[in-house]
């Protein structure tokens, strides 16, 4: 509309003045007014949305920075000590990307040490835990042995110790398979919280029972750490995360 009456407006240029038609009459000044309150509200739309992307992709990037680091310190989770250096693979989905955060393995899924650790009696160089498996680190015995027996459990079937063989021979290379038993909680007072983390997490390889040992389903695979400058932004450390 505006550019339409600013070309009829030059067309009639060289008329007298008394008959040249006026741009600025009362209803183009309110359509200019409109025209620029329009284009500053849509500028100013235009910035929100560039600020949210901003923020969804820095949220983004925190949240996969905490899921895939090496661990600055040692820390205690549960009953096993995981040593500084250790490449950790995990989902927390209380993470919301908040620029800060303490440091947490809550959601662990899977580490590689950086040494050879001693996990349920087992020395491991790398763990997964759902399915649960320990990469071994050399040759060794392992124990104890549980296996699958249909008429425990009432006969629903159950996870007990197999009278057959107090341990197993296992190789390096190999992967130990372990029955883990499940711990239990308080379901409704745990409902919409975080799982405990730290020392006091449900992981206790010491209940674990190996089942069999084998080479054949593929290896424990993580994704490696980001780039220096996505290294986790961590808040204050807790107390008993580590020494």
């Amino acid at each position: 509309m505006l550019l339409y009456r600013l070309r009829w407006c030059w067309r009639h240029r060289r008329l007298p003045a008394a008959q040249r038609p006026r741009f600025w009459r009362a209803g183009i000044v309110a359509l200019s007014v409109l025209a620029t309150v329009g284009s500053l509200w849509g500028l100013v739309l235009v910035h929100q949305v560039w600020q949210i992307q901003q923020t969804l992709e820095q949220q983004h990037r925190y949240r996969h920075s905490r899921q895939h680091f090496v661990l600055p310190q040692d820390f205690q989770y549960g009953e096993l000590l995981i040593p500084l250096g250790s490449l950790i693979d995990r989902y927390d989905p209380f993470d919301h990307g908040e620029p800060q955060r303490p440091l947490s393995l809550r959601g662990l899924r899977a580490v590689r040490f950086p040494h050879p650790v001693q996990v349920a009696g087992t020395w491991a160089t790398a763990m997964e835990i759902n399915p649960t498996r320990l990469e071994l680190a050399h040759d060794q015995q392992i124990r104890p042995v549980a296996h699958f027996d249909r008429q425990a459990g009432d006969g629903y079937g159950a996870w007990v110790s197999d009278p057959a063989r107090p341990d197993l021979d296992c190789q390096q290379g190999e992967y130990a398979w372990f029955h883990r038993p499940l711990i239990d909680y308080d379901i409704e007072a745990e409902f919409g919280q975080p799982e405990p983390d730290g020392p006091a997490a449900r992981f206790r390889p010491s209940q674990w029972a190996v089942t069999h040992c084998e080479s054949s389903w593929g290896p424990i695979e993580l994704q490696p750490a980001g780039p220096a400058d996505a290294t986790p932004v961590w808040g204050a450390l807790p107390p008993n995360a580590g020494p």
